[in-house]
């Protein structure tokens, strides 16, 4: 079984920097995980926090350059109390740093996956944190939350733990909600010092992760025994149920990928889809942004609501031009042999 356990600031940072008898706990879980044969992914906050310790100056409010150069040098000292922690069990460990790009460009996801692979087959323990050094506005995935889900995502995994210091998921009544269901109404807990993400990017990276088969619970982090309760199948926080796994290239093109552009169909393209068919020329209403061969575009009905996701076939520029038309009349607009279909169902995720 593949576990991915998301550890944010709150959890890891005291007021004298970094909670290393925490973490060796952490580790120690982690390491009884292991030896009954599950692989474990960790996906980590702190440098920021770790930084400012480890430099002894600055404040917890300081302009980008400042932030990043804290990341680049409490990632350090971060991975030095893992790797610690962990030579007790005689685990070795490996550092990721990932941002936004990482997953929505297809052939840096794929060489992700790949760099997995090999992690696996040599046995060590990803760690995994965005990488705040370089992360810009554009590229920033916002909060260790939605990457622990994409990073969930991506490595197939099973199950993902997100901890809190509550918990779970609390209605307006105070309650702790055991199972999700988005139509509950929810108490707001606010954010924590460090972190940057509250208790709705947990859920919405819950609702990601979820949607692709990956079982997850937001729980209470201050009891690590939570992880080995939850994986032995225990109800614990707030659990959200597994879909139907999705195939590894349309989870990619429904929660990783970044469109690049917008195609909006007719009613009758629109029932075509969600009955399985492809998405043909003759369907198309509407073309938005620009987009090449390859790219991955929203489709949307004439309402503006989301039908799906896809691979599109054309670039916006030809497909404008061949918007409304049968594919028997492509070539001579074109001029030239041209795909049959705008997207095709194999490529495409419907909402």
């Amino acid at each position: 079984m593949k576990i991915v356990v998301k550890v944010g600031s709150n959890l890891l940072v005291g007021s004298s920097g970094l909670k290393k008898s925490y973490i060796a706990e952490l580790c120690r879980e982690i390491a009884h995980l292991k030896e009954q044969g599950h692989e474990v992914a960790i996906i980590t906050s702190g440098a920021r926090a770790a930084g400012f310790t480890y430099l002894g100056k600055g404040k917890k409010t300081q302009d980008l350059h400042t932030k990043q150069a804290l990341c680049a040098v409490g990632q350090v000292q971060l991975m030095k109390v893992y790797e610690n922690a962990f030579d007790f069990y005689d685990i070795k460990i490996a550092q990721i740093l990932l941002t936004r790009d990482t997953f929505s460009d297809r052939k840096r996801y794929l060489n992700l996956r790949n760099t997995l692979i090999g992690l696996s087959e040599f046995d060590v323990v990803p760690i995994v944190n965005e990488n705040d050094t370089v992360a810009t506005e554009e590229i920033t995935l916002g909060d260790n939350d939605t990457l622990a889900a994409m990073f969930s995502i991506a490595w197939d995994a099973d199950i993902l733990v997100l901890f809190t210091t509550v918990d779970g998921v609390i209605d307006k009544e105070g309650k702790l909600v055991e199972r999700f269901d988005e139509s509950v109404e929810l108490k707001d807990l606010g954010k924590s010092s460090w972190g940057t993400g509250g208790i709705r990017s947990k859920i919405e990276a819950a609702l990601m992760a979820s949607k692709c088969g990956v079982k997850v619970t937001i729980c209470n982090g201050n009891d690590l025994s939570n992880l080995t309760r939850f994986v032995r199948g225990e109800s614990v926080g707030t659990v959200f149920e597994p879909r139907e796994r999705l195939r590894a290239k349309k989870a990619w093109i429904a929660f990783l990928s970044e469109p690049s552009g917008k195609i909006y169909v007719n009613e009758g393209a629109e029932q075509a889809l969600k009955s399985g068919g492809s998405l043909l020329p003759v369907g198309v209403v509407r073309v938005e942004g620009n987009f090449d061969v390859g790219d991955v575009v929203e489709i949307l009905n004439e309402k503006g609501e989301l039908v799906g996701r896809g691979i599109v076939n054309y670039s916006s520029s030809d497909l404008e031009r061949i918007s409304g038309h049968r594919s028997s009349d492509l070539k001579k607009i074109l001029g030239y042999e041209g795909s049959k279909v705008v997207v095709h169902i194999d490529n495409m995720w419907l909402a």
